[in-house]
């Protein structure tokens, strides 16, 4: 049968060969189970993905993508860079904005020198996008975090000549 474009539907058996060959590839790879078992044929195994993720890595890890989360602030007590959000009055967009500045500041007066990891992990968390920051983010909040209260003196400072618009 053919379709408007001039290519041809796939048959059934066409279909089936090409999801066979697509699990084969995905057992070689580790990604799905393919033992035979017809009743989980096709289930996928994510806990080797899942176990390459990590909120505090090490010196030996190499990272490759920063990915914000929202969770109980206990289970992210070991995570290297956290801040508490509560219940507030500052927007989403506005608050995603002092977060990533307060993860990316510098520390270099703390330390006399930052490693090549700090400043690895502080580039990846540029490349997030605020649109991510924001969908992971909870409604109105207030960021609590040492250092907060200066990333929101210095983002007040960069208004329009110090008037607020009501």
């Amino acid at each position: 049968i053919a379709q408007g474009d001039g290519k041809q539907r796939k048959t059934k058996a066409e279909k089936q060969a090409e999801k066979e060959a697509w699990q084969e590839i995905l057992a070689e790879d580790g990604i799905v189970d393919n033992d035979g078992d017809d009743d989980l044929a096709g289930a996928v195994d994510d806990s080797a993905e899942l176990a390459q993720l990590t909120g505090k890595p090490t010196l030996g890890d190499i990272v490759l993508n920063a990915i914000p989360v929202c969770a109980p602030y206990h289970v992210l007590s070991q995570y290297k860079y956290r801040v508490k959000l509560t219940p507030g009055s500052v927007k989403r967009g506005k608050a995603s904005k002092q977060c990533v500045e307060m993860f990316t500041r510098n520390e270099e007066s703390k330390k006399n020198s930052v490693d090549e990891g700090t400043k690895r992990d502080k580039e990846l968390i540029k490349l997030v996008s605020e649109n991510e920051w924001v969908q992971a983010m909870i409604g109105d909040v207030r960021i609590s975090s040492a250092g907060a209260s200066k990333v929101v003196k210095k983002q007040k400072g960069k208004g329009k000549g110090g008037r607020s618009k009501k």
